[in-house]
């Protein structure tokens, strides 16, 4: 039982720790801006958010394209399946082969997804059709008179 404890202990220690190490940084900050140690120079420039090194266009709260979100959407999968993979990877001869063959399926199911996307045309950032779907969906030309 003391053993348990023990470890209780420990949590609540890190805890105390991990409250106390940001506010302690936070007060010395303000602090320092008290006593003058660091500058305090306020300036608009300074204020305006900034992105990628370009001027800010629009208010806060404009619209974004979807193709936006379809890219967010495209990472987030493709950076989880390096993620699952990693531990995979460092551990794989200790898993042995039904590890494999489930690391596999997982890819397998990856590349499909990530083929059917590329076929689709949700990698391409211009939002035009392929050129065998305007062949098909173009009207006729007007005959000339």
């Amino acid at each position: 039982m003391d053993n348990y404890l023990r470890q209780y202990g420990f949590i609540f220690m890190m805890t105390g720790v991990a409250i106390a190490v940001p506010v302690v940084v936070l007060l010395i900050s303000f602090l320092g801006t008290k006593i003058n140690a660091r500058p305090f120079r306020p300036n608009p420039v300074k204020y305006d958010p900034y992105e990628c090194g370009m001027e800010t266009v629009g208010g806060n709260w404009e619209r974004f394209n979807v193709r936006y979100y379809r890219y967010a959407l495209l990472f987030l999968l493709f950076d989880v399946e390096i993620v699952f993979l990693f531990p995979w990877a460092t551990q794989a001869g200790a898993l042995g082969w039904g590890a494999f063959f489930a690391v596999l399926f997982f890819m397998v199911v990856m590349v499909i997804g990530w083929a059917y996307e590329w076929k689709r045309g949700g990698m391409e950032w211009d939002e035009s059709l392929p050129s065998q779907q305007l062949a098909q969906e173009a009207p006729p030309a007007p005959l000339a008179a």
